[in-house]
């Protein structure tokens, strides 16, 4: 509701009149004489401090939490301290600015003489080692290895159902190819697998071990390292000798059916151990694996330092494979892990401390152990 009342104010000869304007939401009870009232009181006002008195709060009403500020604020100074400087050409404080060149201590140099001498000092003759000389370079075969072992190079499995009776492999924990996971299920009655054993090359999987062939046939071969299990070193004899050795357990059923090949590389470089690149062999059946973390569990440890892998196929590498009954697998990796290679009264065992990698029938990789 809107009112509009005007009145000239009391006790003024103004000839102006107050103008009361009353806005109210509903319809008031107020009279026009109170609102002229007011608003004349409202005009003649004039503008004073007015300390009000306090009212108390009784603690019924307080429906929340109340704050009462009684301290003074801190006050923040906004005074700067500014050094205090002496007048231009004012005398000088001699116990504050002014020293005696003999009063202060020496100066220390720097010597750098040193830098500019020559490095004169050497071992004397005791402290060099007069042990063993250092090793030679290996010479490494890397011709065809052809005619290494006597033809022919392929011999099928017998036709038996004799199951090995050798223990089973059990000396480090299987290390599974992606996407084999451990455990491994049991195999079928009739599967086939294969254990590939490298000759000279890399093997197309991480962790196992690779083998190169050294040009002396005198020279004694040498097991991969127990910690690295990196690499087998084979001679023309150890390998006949080898190859004997498999011929050997296949005629007398000792690993079951058991089948052999030997096969030789189709690509022979001139470097040691160069093998050409994945790409330039891409569709040749060649099965590259990705690096990956897998929990050994109490497996041997594995290399410190990862070689670099060449992803090649196998057939670009030297290598034995020996066919087997899926069931007899862990069985035969023992009658490997069993030979002894013959020198001077020594025996070596080149595959003990190896990393051997079981494929199924397609030549794919399942466990490398």
């Amino acid at each position: 509701m809107f009112r509009t009342r005007s009145q000239l104010p009391p006790g003024s000869s103004a000839a102006r009149p107050i103008i009361v304007n009353d806005y109210a939401l509903c319809t008031d009870s107020t009279s026009d004489y109170d609102l002229l009232v007011r608003g004349s009181l409202a005009a003649g006002h004039e503008t004073v401090w007015i300390n009000p008195n306090p009212r108390e709060i009784p603690p019924t009403s307080v429906s929340s939490t109340s704050f009462k500020f009684t301290p003074k604020p801190p006050e923040n100074s906004t005074k700067r301290s500014l050094p205090r400087l002496k007048e231009w050409n004012a005398d000088v404080d001699f116990g504050d600015e002014v020293f005696n060149l003999n009063d202060l201590e020496e100066f220390q140099s720097t010597n750098l003489n040193f830098l500019f001498l020559g490095n004169t000092a050497k071992r004397s003759y005791s402290e060099v080692s007069l042990g063993e000389p250092p090793t030679k370079r290996r010479k490494l075969d890397v011709a065809s290895l052809r005619n290494a072992i006597p033809q022919p190079h392929v011999f099928p499995s017998n036709s038996t159902q004799k199951q090995s009776s050798f223990t089973p492999y059990s000396r480090t924990k299987p290390i599974p190819i992606p996407p084999h996971a451990l455990p491994l299920p049991e195999p079928l009655p009739y599967t086939r697998r294969s254990w590939v054993i490298p000759v000279r090359g890399t093997l197309p999987w991480w962790h196992a071990t690779s083998a190169v062939v050294l040009l002396d046939p005198n020279a004694l071969p040498e097991p991969p390292d127990p910690n690295t299990h990196e690499e087998i070193v084979w001679t023309t004899g150890a390998l006949a000798s080898f190859w004997s050795f498999l011929r050997l357990i296949r005629d007398k059923n000792t690993g079951g059916s058991l089948g052999l090949s030997f096969n030789v590389a189709h690509h022979v470089s001139s470097s040691n151990n160069s093998q050409p690149s994945y790409t330039e062999l891409s569709g040749m059946g060649a099965q590259p694996q990705p690096f990956y973390t897998q929990d050994t569990g109490g497996a041997s440890s594995v290399v410190s330092s990862v070689r670099q892998l060449a992803a090649t196929p196998l057939t670009f590498l030297d290598h034995i494979k020996v066919y087997h009954d899926a069931v007899n697998s862990m069985q035969v990796r023992n009658l490997l892990d069993a030979w002894a290679f013959e020198a001077g009264g020594d025996k070596i065992r080149l595959i003990k401390t190896s990393r051997l990698v079981l494929l199924d029938e397609r030549s794919k990789g399942i466990i490398v152990l």
